[in-house]
């Protein structure tokens, strides 16, 4: 699968995203650190409950006797470490469906603290922060990441303004 090559922008395009990247005023989210490491800790909580639920109903819904041997001669010889592996479990899954949610809470902690020198630097119209949230909310976390990187890393480079969506 080749790469498709990009025409160059209008002269129309340019001014636009020269106008936009120049006088844009910077958006800081009030996201901070305070509030990141509560929502980890409120996450690891909800993990912790849904832990806790999932082996209650494993045990007394009898759903334990339908699985394999090994787990029944893991959980009786060591069940603290089978307990830490259903949290282990249960974390990961619920990491699925959260990754999105949390690359998008790491743009906006970058958007709050990033020097202002720093974001001035994007030539482009969304910046690349921006276009990385709008990719990952529009393509998911991986594929989103993905976009971004190629953005910023292979066309975030020279001095020409460009408009740019994912």
């Amino acid at each position: 699968m080749g790469m498709r090559m990009r025409q160059m922008p209008t002269e129309w395009e340019q001014d636009v995203a020269e106008m936009y990247v120049n006088a844009r005023q910077l958006f800081r989210p009030n996201t901070t650190v305070k509030t990141v490491l509560i929502s980890v800790f409120l996450f690891m909580i909800a993990i912790g409950i849904a832990t806790w639920i999932v082996h209650s109903v494993l045990m007394t819904d009898g759903i334990f006797a339908y699985l394999p041997s090994g787990v029944h001669d893991l959980y009786h010889a060591h069940p603290s470490l089978s307990i830490v592996m259903l949290y282990a479990i249960v974390s990961f899954t619920a990491s699925l469906f959260c990754f999105k949610y949390a690359v998008i809470g790491a743009i906006k902690l970058y958007q709050h603290y990033a020097p202002e020198e720093i974001r001035r630097r994007c030539l482009f119209m969304p910046t690349c922060s921006e276009y990385a949230i709008m990719a990952v909310q529009k393509y998911g976390g991986i594929i989103g990441l993905c976009k971004s990187y190629f953005r910023l890393f292979y066309r975030c480079k020279g001095n020409i303004y460009q408009i740019d969506y994912p």
